[in-house]
């Protein structure tokens, strides 16, 4: 019997083969299924909120509306003359609408150019970490994708770049937020430029950051470089799906014709128009608003997850930080699903760093919300803390019961928490949280914001008598519960 012909290319089964882990799609599913109030930190949006809610935009949202409402009858002008013209004022730099690509988002533009240049065995150089998109829609064209650290990348030799085809790159990055300096950036575009390497450069965030870092300005005359923006992002307005790239204008030419037609909705085209058009441009009132918004959220939730035992975020320049968990007692997986049970969702961040669950990303909102933030933090970490310490408590018992030895203290890298000579059968008190202070313990508020119950004064699971009582009652038959309670009344009770 003849073999069936594969309908689909080898590359595009593999990518339909890929599982990013933990997506934000699952995440929300979660927290529409508990019908409950969701607060989203996963996104790169603009954390001053939706452009057309500004009060100070200038926009008549209501007469756009009604424009948008009169063109939807009609296929849109593929050329989109006056949302290319309005990028071009936008941007400024002496661009006009001739070196404008519009597009219905990041990832169709770079899909474009990728699959205008790309053949099977071409090379690609990413950052890493870099969004996994960058990947996916290179393999897609049968591309072998080399992810290299931003410095390596920045300073690769001329052989590595001449065997390149395409470059591609986020500035601010993503997910770390580093910005990369305009006179470092233009460096590199030179010499892409002269070993005919295509350098893409994804602007998405830079309005939020320092816009002054743009490469926009550098593209005329240069066929080797091509700028993509958002819209969504900048302007809080993911629900209208528009972008654009910036190309010399032979480049932008080339690819206008070869893009998609009519990508762009006539509801996307008439309001995004208007956005890019709003006084000021780049410099508008809501735009200088929220870079100073970023800033100050950066740099407030930068030292108050920092503090935070196990929580390491990394310098950013963005309206979003990375944030190493690699200290923490659970994943970024587990984290993130924990989150999202209270209504918190923020990005896992395991499909940029080839699965490994070390990494979150958080996007900045206003203090309020990143204070509410905060504090459910705190709680998934004391969750997760007295489930864990149960856990280790079952453990005990069974190790005292098979005649093992209490716990070690030689292996405890916080010995002596208390004082020397402690015993550590209890490493977790069974008793936590009593909330009886007249044990030594005290509510203390934690860097997240909390209240928490702290034990530090407390020494009486330490003492080798006692411990060697409490687990003696916790022993014995029955439920575990039960036996704690007795354990409390019979053992410390009486000792206060």
């Amino acid at each position: 019997m003849e073999e069936k012909r594969a309908v689909f290319k080898e590359n595009a089964h593999f990518i339909a083969q890929y599982h990013p882990g933990i997506l934000a799609d699952e995440l929300c599913a979660k927290v529409d299924a508990q019908k409950i109030n969701s607060i989203d930190f996963s996104t790169r949006l603009n954390p001053l909120g939706n452009v057309f809610n500004y009060q100070q935009n200038g926009l008549d949202f209501n007469g756009l509306i009604d424009a948008a409402k009169k063109q939807i009858g009609q296929y849109p002008d593929n050329r989109y003359l006056e949302f290319r013209a309005a990028a071009a004022e936008f941007i400024g730099k002496g661009l006009t609408s001739a070196s404008i690509v519009p597009g219905s988002g990041i990832c169709e533009i770079i899909r474009l150019v990728l699959g205008c240049t790309l053949e099977k065995g071409d090379i690609v150089l990413t950052q890493f970490p870099s969004p996994p998109e960058y990947a996916l829609n290179s393999m897609l064209f049968g591309a072998r994708v080399l992810p290299l650290p931003p410095h390596e990348l920045l300073l690769a030799e001329d052989d590595v770049l001449s065997c390149a085809k395409v470059v591609l790159l986020s500035n601010p990055a993503n997910p770390g937020g580093h910005l990369i300096s305009r006179k470092e950036l233009r460096h590199f575009a030179e010499r892409c430029a002269e070993h005919k390497t295509m350098l893409i450069v994804d602007e998405s965030c830079i309005e939020l950051c320092d816009p002054s870092q743009t490469l926009a300005g550098y593209t005329f005359g240069n066929d080797y470089i091509l700028i993509i923006r958002s819209i969504a992002h900048v302007f809080s307005i993911p629900g209208l799906k528009a972008a654009y790239a910036i190309a010399s204008e032979d480049l932008a030419q080339y690819l206008n014709n070869a893009r998609l037609p009519w990508s762009i909705g006539a509801f996307s085209d008439v309001l995004c128009t208007a956005v890019l058009n709003m006084e000021g441009g780049i410099n508008s009132r809501y735009l200088e608003e929220s870079r100073q918004l970023v800033q100050s959220q950066r740099n407030y939730l930068i030292n108050r997850i920092g503090r935070i035992y196990g929580f390491s975020p990394q310098h950013s320049d963005a309206n979003y930080l990375l944030v190493d968990l690699k200290d923490l007692f659970m994943d970024s997986h587990t984290l993130a699903e924990s989150l999202a049970s209270k209504g918190f969702l923020i990005k896992d961040c395991s499909s940029f760093f080839q699965a490994e669950k070390q990494f979150v990303r958080i996007g900045l909102r206003i203090q309020e919300d990143n204070d509410l933030l905060l504090r459910a933090i705190g709680e998934v970490l004391t969750e997760t803390s007295k489930e864990g310490a149960r856990e280790r408590l079952e453990v005990a018992i069974e190790s005292a019961a098979a005649g093992s030895a209490p716990a070690s203290r030689g292996t405890c890298q916080y010995y002596p928490c208390h004082f020397n000579g402690q015993d550590c059968t209890f490493c977790f008190c069974p008793f936590y949280a009593c909330e009886d202070e007249r044990t030594g313990g005290k509510w203390i508020v934690a860097s997240s914001g909390n209240k928490v119950w702290s034990c530090e004064n407390c020494t009486y699971v330490h003492q080798s008598r006692l411990s060697r009582q409490i687990l003696d009652i916790l022993m014995e038959d029955g439920d575990t519960e039960d036996n704690i309670r007795k354990a409390w009344s019979l053992v410390i009770k009486p000792l206060l």
